[in-house]
């Protein structure tokens, strides 16, 4: 649905009541025949249920104009509030009572999971690795909410519009919007909603804010399965692969630093893990690397590119970004050039 302007709020009353058909193409015959309904309160459900059938969303304001009348104020008198009136149409998903979704979640049929899976896992992991979560509180009283999921715009600009966005829509059924900051060489991807804020702070535990102090949520060491994949998000987001083909990074979060060693320990990969007053610094050598690669599965090309071109061509060439590996890989670039980009940027 167009956005409705607040320009329209201002003109008089006639010029707001054709609004409808002139900005909206809403049936002329249809508006009359809804206006000619008597009890006033018919009239605006069946002026919601247009709009509903049309757009799939319902705006007070059109509701008003579309019925006949100058003002939404005509909704709040017959109706309490314009929410009691949009849920005859839109039926909010049954959450956990301790998720208030926002109308904005309603509106939008967000998802929240009810257990976890693999999925999910992978989830958690990348928003330990590079998510945060916001509750901001305006000048007015009222609150935004928002997961911010932060990373390397050279090198992780697919990793972010295509897999992180995929997997948040499977499920949540939300897509992000990308903020890109050439500048800072950055790209964040944001979803604004309340009840995934909500699900993931009261439901998993994972903290606003500051991540010192976050922990690997209970319900991940059920299965073997889920802690790979919450691991693997972790390493895909916050790690990095290294020209011995070790996987290093280190984590500021002690309670996830033991967790990741514990997890590690019980698949049977060999690491060292340094422990530090504020953080953990881990290797993993290039055979548990490689296991980690294979059979945990990466979803990062950052790393995956690296390693298929070492698998392919024996071969790590530094210096070099993700889509240039990618070009390599797809038969768009020669490896001798790959070689040659590498040396031009090393450091002399």
């Amino acid at each position: 649905m167009e956005k409705i302007l607040k320009k329209w709020r201002k003109i008089n009353t006639q010029a707001r009541l054709n609004i409808p058909t002139k900005y909206f193409n809403i049936d002329k015959n249809t508006i009359d025949s809804i206006r000619k309904i008597k009890d006033s309160k018919k009239r605006l459900i069946e002026s919601a249920r247009v709009q509903y059938e049309l757009f799939k969303d319902i705006h007070s304001d059109l509701t008003a104009w579309i019925a006949g009348y100058s003002s939404e104020s005509i909704v709040r008198r017959k109706f309490g509030s314009s929410i009691r009136l949009r849920e005859i149409f839109i039926k909010p998903q049954k959450l956990d009572n301790r998720i208030t979704p926002s109308w904005m979640d309603i509106k939008r049929n967000i998802r929240i999971p009810k257990e976890i899976d693999e999925k999910l896992a992978e989830e958690i992991g990348i928003h330990i690795g590079d998510g945060n979560l916001y509750i901001n509180t305006h000048k007015d009283g009222s609150k935004s909410y928002k997961y911010t999921i932060s990373g390397n715009l050279t090198n992780e600009y697919n990793y972010h519009v295509e897999h992180i966005n995929k997997l948040m829509n499977d499920l949540y059924n939300l897509r992000g919007i990308f903020s890109i900051r050439k500048d800072r060489n950055s790209i964040d991807s944001i979803y604004k909603s309340k009840a995934i804020v909500e699900f993931k702070n009261k439901i998993l535990n994972l903290s606003i804010g500051p991540k010192v102090n976050i922990k690997i949520p209970k319900g991940i060491f059920k299965e073997k399965e889920f802690e790979r994949k919450c691991i693997s998000g972790i390493i895909d987001t916050d790690f990095n692969l290294t020209n011995s083909l070790a996987i290093t990074g280190k984590l500021t979060s002690m309670f996830v630093v033991k967790d990741m060693c514990d997890i590690l320990k019980r698949n049977k990969i060999p690491y060292i893990c340094r422990r530090e007053k504020n953080y953990g610094r881990f290797y993993i050598r290039q055979k548990g690397a490689i296991k980690i690669i294979e059979e945990w599965g990466l979803n990062n090309q950052k790393h995956t590119s690296k390693y298929l071109i070492w698998k392919e061509f024996k071969k790590f060439i530094p210096f070099t970004t993700t889509i240039e590996r990618l070009a390599v890989l797809n038969g768009k670039l020669d490896i001798e050039d790959l070689e040659r980009i590498s040396k031009k940027r090393k450091p002399q």
